[in-house]
């Protein structure tokens, strides 16, 4: 299961991050499209194999689809169908194998699979990326080749599940060193909006799973004094927030600005403001000084462009859905609600929500997870991961 996640996962991440697909066929396209297809046809094999189905709605995909075949006919009118096509076919392709691998086992099972392919990937990623680091000041990854945002967008979703796992079962060392290593590759991706979420990703889990145990305080009594050293005697903490002085943080604030005034800009009377001009539209041209285009770097400023008021109207249903239905759902809440927490904070800064990037690929499996036909689904919890619990649950009964 972990291997099919690691396939889909290098399907859609970046292989060259300096690189927009904007159509036409190559290597690497017809590589990454291989690869998906043998992870549908490997997924496909195993659901055949597999004799208990785990029910698993599908009304999230539905809206998706919708919003992608809005985007197709915004391609179509804006000329440019046959790369946004090529990424639809990804995006359609993704959301069947990620739909047939979870009625094959039970949804704790499936999150902790996916969580574990996507730090296997930012690990080799990030350890064959050290030579960013000497070069830049930020470690990116280098096989593949992704940028440093994209790298701590891998692990953050990881560093959530493991805090989760030890809020509800107890620090052991694996978990903590596991941990460690994942954060210091978040840190020294220099990605700021990435450890932004990662700490309130973490703050939603305490606060709805609180601390079970005792071996959480005692990391917590070493973490802070570890934490306050750091800050008062290293300068990790000003490089990170300044990028050693660098002036990066207004200049890219003002180009997210740029591209909301252009994207909000287009008139109302035209249709590329009610459907977009394709999924494939990664950069809108803009009448600035010294640059005339500019990257689309927000998922909802992108699909805007890409999808209009129509589609964006849609997928924030979905995310207010999604919020309402973690927030109610008191078995799934735990492990959900923080990885939705962590989706939600990097569609604002990061590209990717719906596209064909691992962001999608943790909001679709959320999304799914959280429709009403799965979470009162008769299916086993999959992995136990509240011992703790039981333990007192146990002592409580014999005193």
């Amino acid at each position: 299961m972990g291997g099919l996640y690691v396939l889909l996962i290098v399907s859609v991440i970046p292989w060259r991050s300096a690189t927009i697909y904007s159509g036409g066929v190559d290597a690497v396209v017809i590589a990454k499209a291989l690869i998906a297809v043998i992870a549908l046809g490997a997924t496909l094999a195993l659901a055949v194999r597999t004799r208990e189905r785990v029910a698993v709605g599908i009304a999230p995909a539905g809206v998706i689809a919708v919003v992608l075949l809005v985007s197709v006919l915004g391609s179509v009118l804006a000329g440019n169908d046959s790369s946004t096509i090529v990424l639809v076919g990804r995006m359609f392709v993704v959301m069947a194998t990620i739909l047939l691998l979870l009625t094959c086992v039970p949804w704790v099972t499936s999150i902790v699979c996916l969580l574990a392919a996507m730090a296997s990937v930012a690990v080799v990623a990030g350890v064959t990326g050290v030579p960013t680091l000497a070069s830049t000041g930020r470690l990116g990854g280098g096989i593949p080749e992704i940028h440093p945002n994209e790298l701590a967008g891998l692990v953050a979703a990881p560093i959530i599940g493991l805090v989760v796992l030890m809020l509800r079962n107890g620090v052991r060392v694996w978990r903590l060193t596991a941990t460690v290593i994942l954060v210091g590759i978040a840190v020294a991706s220099g990605s700021r909006t990435g450890l932004l979420a990662i700490v309130v990703g973490i703050v939603v889990a305490v606060l709805v799973n609180g601390i079970r145990d005792r071996s959480v305080l005692y990391m917590l009594i070493g973490v802070l004094p570890l934490g306050y050293a750091i800050a008062s005697f290293t300068d990790v903490f000003s490089s990170l927030a300044t990028r050693a002085g660098s002036n990066d943080t207004s200049t890219a604030l003002d180009s997210r600005f740029d591209v909301w005034r252009v994207v909000l800009g287009w008139d109302w009377a035209e249709w590329q403001k009610w459907i977009g001009i394709g999924l494939s539209a990664k950069k809108i041209p803009v009448d600035i000084k010294w640059r005339d285009e500019q990257v689309l770097d927000s998922s909802w400023a992108s699909l805007l462009a890409q999808t209009g008021l129509i589609g964006t109207a849609l997928i924030a249903a979905l995310i207010v859905w999604c919020v309402a239905s973690a927030l109610i759902s008191s078995r799934r809440r735990w492990l959900v609600a923080p990885l939705l927490t962590l989706v939600i904070i990097r569609s604002v800064t990061e590209s990717g929500l719906v596209d064909s990037a691992t962001a999608f690929i943790l909001f679709f499996t959320v999304a799914s997870l959280l429709t009403h036909r799965s979470r009162h689904a008769d299916d086993p919890v999959g992995p136990h991961y509240d011992v703790v619990e039981g333990r007192r649950s146990r002592q409580a009964s014999l005193t």
